[in-house]
């Protein structure tokens, strides 16, 4: 009977862990970090860190970064950040070039490990080059972050480019995610909910999360943060978003986007 009741218990406790690992939680941060000059005009990255470290997300998500740039001291901003946040893994990407040797672009920090997939420059104008970085997150359940930054300019043109953008994001997640991982996009799109640009993501099967105003941070009234999950993998699902009430830091507020991820469904 001993011996019966112990398996009885082993076979209970593997049971809760298989069933543990059918899901994860995850919180991913968004923000547009202004190559970290606050709303005092200051460089401010000690407060960024600060920010970051006090909501304590999983994975960081990041805007506006510069490397190596004369106009912000020759800082790499995400190794500097990595650093003050205590997230050991960190992956920039370079959208652009600022002479005589900086470049310009996204990253993410991540507690989990995280292997870069590719870095591309998509569709933009010829002075305004942009960029989307694809990135696997280590987590209990792995999963895939396409990060990106399209144009801030509202003219036609502009809107054209950002809507090849949007279906060049497309193209490289699908042709990028041999093992079918679930997949989030994120990033400062610089438009509507309503615009031509996240319609053309709808249009290829991407769902938009919540929509929250998130610029400007002193008063934010414009939601063009924006959150995509593939419409036909329910494995990946977007709980809720938070904005973050944060008008000093950056132009921007921060976004908290919990994510639960299963391992199948």
């Amino acid at each position: 009977m001993k011996k019966m009741f112990f398996a009885v218990v082993a076979m209970l406790f593997v049971s809760a862990l298989q069933g543990a690992a059918k899901s994860c939680d995850v919180n991913v941060m968004q923000w547009n970090l202004h190559i970290a000059i606050d709303m005092n005009g200051r460089y401010n990255l000690k407060k960024q860190a600060d920010v970051i470290l006090t909501h304590d997300p999983d994975v960081v998500v990041l805007n506006e970064i510069d490397k190596n740039c004369a106009r912000t001291g020759y800082i790499d901003m995400t190794r500097e950040l990595a650093t003050m946040t205590g997230m050991c893994f960190s992956q920039f990407g370079a959208a652009r070039v600022l002479p005589p040797e900086g470049l310009y672009g996204n990253a993410v920090l991540s507690r989990y490990a995280m292997e870069l997939v590719g870095s591309w420059h998509i569709p933009a104008s010829l002075d305004e080059p942009r960029g989307m970085t694809l990135v696997k997150i280590k987590a209990p359940n792995p999963f895939l972050i396409a990060f990106t930054h399209l144009c801030w300019r509202q003219t036609p043109e502009e809107n054209i480019q950002r809507i090849k953008a949007a279906e060049s994001i497309d193209i490289l997640v699908r042709r990028n995610n041999p093992g079918k991982l679930p997949v989030i996009v994120i990033g400062d799109y610089n438009c509507y909910p309503d615009s031509d640009p996240v319609k053309k993501m709808t249009e290829l099967g991407w769902s938009i999360g919540k929509v929250l105003p998130t610029y400007p941070s002193k008063a934010p009234k414009s939601a063009i943060d924006h959150i995509f999950t593939r419409t036909d993998d329910k494995r990946i699902e977007i709980l809720d978003r938070i904005g973050i009430d944060e008008k000093i830091a950056s132009d921007h507020i921060p976004v908290i986007n919990k994510l639960r991820i299963y391992r199948n469904r």
